[in-house]
This record gives structure tokens, sequence and C-alpha cells, in this order.
């Protein structure tokens, strides 16, 4: 416990010592340094000793000596090393008006509480790296394990190890091997490197007489499009249970087909014997009523199961191959206008920091700088932009041939071969900087395009268009960009020297 906890707390024995030596200490400066006033002193303290005696024999209490007897108590009450412990002590100090010791109480339980605090937290974080590193250590035995496994999943007749695969199933590595597996199984099978005939999901229901023939057929259709890759093995188990549902809908329906017919039978007979009006006939005409609704119920969900099967067989279906080609080209041509224009515009701010000299003057210095072999910063810049300026024309005209932004290519193209000046190559540059990002626009549109048109699904993975923040390259466009309505305030933008600014 704290230093001023125990100052606090002292025993009575402890505050006797004090109180004598205190009153000893008193007598010895009041009395005069004779031998007689000397020896009065011993008198004195046996004197107030003796009173002390007296006065508790009197029934008098010293109040000191009564607090600190209370304050012994409450020690006995706490448990240094548990902080609970102390509430009760600082109750019992404020019931009997000790507000000192409460206080003092309080500040001592803060500490203790702090100090378990940190001592778990240091436990914690000890606990934490050793847990973190048998963790990984764990995780990359279990991926080797999952590794291994995968590799005996299939049985040599090409059907799954259900053993192996329960254990791969078992846990989070082993899945996740399943799954990379599942995601190269279609592309494994269109190229037929799928290797031995892999166990067909779907012959349950092709090879059982007893399943309906409807469904039958939908479940060679399944497992001709599995075979060719067209389905996705993730979605098998979905399949396979829209089948078993389908079944049991059909051989409930022919079920209530034959009740139907059994309770017509049977109404026939009631009404030949004129019992019409019986409760057996009654009930047989609500029961045959509520079977004839669940038909038109089947009816209507088999026909919204077949639009929907339609729907999504035609979505899901590959491009015709001719199609699947120029979405390729599409494809490529979004990718490389995409980097064409992220590095034009990146030139565009390096040409307004000034990274890049121009000018007649720097350039004829660095030409012969270059000349010289000179491996100056500069040198160095101009040579790395004059090679980027020149694919950068090669490139844009490419792209943009026999489209609407071809002649503007060719004007941008001009200026940026014609230019003299930083401000005028950093315009020339940036107008091809956002024609190449048109033309990653102009891509993603295509491909979308020709999809609807054929009826197929949007592509999983999108192409993201490019947008750059405005450049401006003099103060007059700093002032006309602040000013146009189009751009609200927050708005970023690049000033003249290459800065990101924020409109006010």
């Amino acid at each position: 416990m704290a230093s001023d906890i125990m100052g606090l707390f002292q025993t009575p024995d402890q505050y006797q010592t004090a109180q004598n030596a205190a009153m000893q200490e008193r007598f010895r400066q009041n009395a005069l340094l004779t031998p007689l006033q000397q020896a009065s002193i011993g008198y004195q303290q046996a004197g107030y000793q003796l009173g002390q005696g007296i006065g508790g024999a009197l029934g008098g209490v010293d109040p000191q000596l009564q607090k600190i007897t209370q304050r012994q108590q409450l020690l006995g009450m706490i448990d240094p090393s548990n902080p609970d412990s102390y509430a009760p002590a600082i109750q019992t100090a404020l019931q009997s008006g000790d507000q000192e010791a409460a206080y003092l109480l309080r500040n001592e339980m803060m500490k203790v509480k702090q100090q378990a605090q940190e001592q778990q937290i240091g436990q914690l974080k000890t606990e934490d790296y050793l847990t973190q590193r048998g963790l990984g250590m764990q995780s990359r035995g279990l991926e080797a394990q999952a590794q291994q496994l995968i590799g005996q999943i299939k049985n040599p007749d090409g059907t799954i190890n259900e053993q192996v695969k329960a254990q791969l199933m078992s846990f989070p590595q082993g899945q996740a091997a399943i799954s990379q597996l599942a995601k190269v199984i279609p592309d494994l099978r269109r190229i037929g490197a799928m290797g031995a005939v892999e166990e067909d999901p779907f012959k349950i229901f092709t090879q059982d007489a007893t399943i309906p023939k409807n469904v039958q057929s939908l479940a060679s259709q399944y497992s001709s499009s599995l075979a060719k890759g067209l389905i996705d093995p993730e979605k098998v188990d979905a399949k396979v249970k829209e089948l078993t549902d389908m079944t049991q809908r059909v051989q409930q329906f022919e079920q209530n087909q034959q009740t139907i017919k059994a309770q017509q039978d049977m109404m026939n007979s009631f009404k030949s014997q004129g019992m019409q009006n019986s409760q057996q006939y009654l009930a047989l005409a609500q029961s045959n009523n509520a079977l004839a609704k669940q038909q038109t119920d089947f009816n209507q969900q088999m026909k919204l199961d077949e639009f929907n099967r339609k729907k999504e067989e035609a979505a899901n279906k590959p491009l015709r191959a001719d199609l699947a080609k120029d979405e390729e080209a599409d494809y490529a041509k979004a990718s490389e206008a995409r980097n064409l224009a992220i590095e034009a515009n990146n030139y565009v701010t390096s040409i307004k920091r000034g990274d890049i000299k121009f000018g007649l003057k720097d350039r004829a210095t660095l030409a012969i700088m270059g000349a010289a072999g000179s491996n100056n910063p500069d040198v160095i810049a101009r040579n790395d932009f004059e090679r980027f300026k020149t694919r950068l024309v090669n490139e844009s005209l490419r792209l943009n041939k026999g489209t609407q932004t071809e002649g503007d290519a060719q004007r941008s193209i001009k200026e940026l071969q014609s230019a003299e000046s930083a401000v005028d190559a950093a315009k020339s540059i940036n107008t091809l900087a956002e024609l190449n990002a048109r033309k990653v626009s102009d891509a993603k549109t295509s491909i979308e395009r020709r999809r609807i048109n054929a009826n197929a699904k949007l592509p999983e993975v999108p192409i993201e268009t490019l947008k750059f923040e405005p450049h401006t390259f003099t103060q007059r466009d700093v002032d006309s960009f602040l000013k146009n309505p189009k751009y609200p305030s927050g708005s970023i933008f690049v000033d003249p020297q290459g800065v990101r600014r924020v409109k006010p």
C-alpha cells in the first residue's frame, strides 16, 4: 500500500508513542534547563500519562485515538491486491464522517486498478503475440495440408473422393483450396484438360426411372452445360436442389390428380344416390376445390420457373465467337487507352511543375549535354519526355483512328509537335489524355451494348472509366474555373504550378 496511506492509518501504539514524544519535547522546551526543572519533566510526563489513564478509566476517549482505531478497522476490510475490496471500506469511512480516509482510500483504489489494468494489458499483449505466432505456424501447416489433400481429391476413375473432400471442407484453408480449384474447372473443361471423366451430379435425375420426364430433360441440359463449363461449379448444388424441389412438386401434382379423380368418382356415386347435400359430399367438394387451387398454383409456378430458367440460360450463354473476339478487342483497347491517358496526365503535372525544361535556350543546352552523354537529371527527364511524346502520338492516332475523335487527336498532336513553351505542350498533352480517357468509356459502352443486344448478362468485371481533375494553365484559366458554375464549391483542380487546389 502507498506510503501516504500507511502514514494516515497508523496503529494506536504508534499514535501513543508519538503523543508521548511530542509531549516530552514540549515539556523540554517550556522547562528551564536547571536540574530541578529537568527533573520536573519526568513528573509532568508521568502526570500526563496518569491523566490519560484516569481519563480512560472515567470513560473519556481521545477522538484522534478513536479515529485511528476506526481506520485500523478499515484496513482490515481491504485486500491490497483486489481493487473491488476498497469500495466497502470507502463506504464505511463516509458513513463515519472520515472524509479524509475515504478520499485517500479512493486514490489508492484507482492506483491499484491502474496497476492491475497495466498488468493485464501486458499479459494480453504477450498472449496475443504468442497466439498470433502460433496461429501463423498453424495456418501455414494447414495450407500445406490443404495443398496435399487437393491433389488426392479425385479417384483414379475421375470421381470425387468424398473422404478427402470432407477433410478439406473441415477447415478454412481446405475450403479455400477447393474454391480455387472450382474456379479453374470451367476453363479446364473448355480446353478439354480435365483428364478422367468427372462425376456428374445430375445423373441421379437422368438415370432414375421414377423421376418425371420434364425433370429428366432439364437435368440432361444441366449435365451437358456442366460438361461444357457453362455452369459455375459453385452453383451446382443450387441446381441439384432446384431439380429435387421440382421433382417433389411434380410428384405431389400427380398424387393430387389421383386424389381428385378418386374423390370425383365418389362424388358421382353420391349424386347417383341423391346424396348431394350430405356432409360427406360437401367435404369432398371442399377438398376437391382446395386441390384444384393447388394445381393452379403449381401450374403457375412451373411456368414461372421455366421462364426464369430460360432467362438465366440466355443470360449465361457464352457470346458468339465473333462477338467474343470484338469484346476482347474492346478490353485491350480500354487497357491501352487507360494506361496512356494516366501517363499523359502525369506528364501534364510534371511539365507544370517545371520538371521538364522548355524554350530554345534550354533545349539547345540539354541537346549538347545529351550528345556528350551527360547523366544530368534535366537531360534524362527531357529524353524520357521525347520518347513518351513519340509513343503518345503514335498510340493516340491508332486508338482514335476511324472514330469521331480522330480529328481532335490529329489537331492536338500537331499542337504538341509545334509546342515551344511548357504551357502549349501541357495543354496539348492534356487534350490527348482526355481523348484517351474517353476511349475507355467508349469501350465500356461498346461491350455493354453488345451484350444487351445478344441478350447476355453484363460482364462480371466491368471497365472502370477515367475522370481526371481539371487542369488550369494560366491565371485566366484559374479565374474562369472559379467563376464556372459547372464546378461547385469544394471541387478540386490543378493550378498552373501543378498544385492541387480546392475551389472555395
